[in-house]
């Protein structure tokens, strides 16, 4: 994979890709924006806010979180290079109540470069990025994970989730796709044939990948772990109890759960 490359036009990310590909785009349909999806309920439990922190969402697309963080007294600003996003993430705010946001933290929005975040130094309590290094090159995510240590506060923490896990991808997925085959369902040899979007992952991970990144970064301290948050609710009770094992299970998880979260720490 090159270190670097032509960035991402930012016209990819539209608000086609945010309603009908990007995860969670039902919750927000549905929800107007007030409600997370599976993936970020598992982020905001790995969030550990409180009311008074500062929250920054770098790459916030649709503004789920930095609307919880209001809802829940944080200061929340969320930054990203989409206008489409920010759109769907401003229009999720002016959703809510303005009496609501008097009592609680109304959110802020800001369009820029995560490779240039226009904050002070130790400005934040706590950084998300969730789904953002699959879509930076390699030299462009060293570059983001510095800015990141700049804009945080000593003892502040970096919150990550990327996916896919590559591992899932080259091993875990052609076992998957022939269970599916045995009951029916053919799946493309790709995994990626059934993402619209899929062109935009310029850098995705493994484990093992993303530990080796966090260990170039100006970060001294970092934990990186696998962990399965869905429900499997659409599959039967069989198969949703052997996906739970798959993807749960030491060693056996490390190609068969495609989620790949990181906790990291200035």
């Amino acid at each position: 994979m090159s270190k670097s490359g032509q960035p991402i036009d930012p016209a990819a990310y539209s608000e086609e890709y945010f309603l009908t590909e990007c995860d969670g785009y039902k919750e927000y349909l549905i929800s107007e924006g007030t409600s997370l999806s599976q993936r970020l309920w598992t982020l905001w439990r790995f969030l550990h806010v409180s009311p008074g922190m500062r929250v920054l969402d770098i790459g916030c697309g649709r503004g789920e979180m930095i609307v919880q963080c209001g809802l829940n007294g944080i200061s929340a600003v969320g930054v990203d290079y989409s206008p489409a996003g920010l759109g769907l993430a401003q229009r999720a705010i002016t959703r809510i109540d303005d009496g609501d946001w008097d009592v609680w933290e109304c959110p802020n929005l800001s369009l820029g470069n995560a490779k240039n975040l226009p904050f002070k130094h130790s400005a934040f309590d706590r950084v998300i990025m969730s789904d953002i290094v699959e879509h930076l090159y390699p030299d462009e995510l060293r570059v983001v994970l510095a800015e990141v240590y700049r804009v945080l506060v000593p003892g502040g923490e970096l919150l990550i989730h990327t996916m896919p896990n590559l591992w899932y991808y080259r091993y875990g997925y052609p076992l998957f796709r022939l269970v599916q085959r045995f009951q029916g369902v053919r799946l493309p040899a790709d995994s990626r044939d059934r993402i619209e979007f899929s062109h935009v992952h310029v850098n995705e991970q493994t484990p093992r990948a993303l530990r080796g990144t966090l260990r170039e970064s100006p970060f001294s301290h970092w934990r990186v772990w696998l962990y399965d948050y869905r429900d499997y609710s659409r599959y039967g009770p069989m198969m949703k109890r052997s996906m739970r094992l798959l993807t749960g299970l030491p060693v056996i998880k490390q190609v068969f759960c495609d989620d790949i979260f990181a906790l990291v720490r200035k």
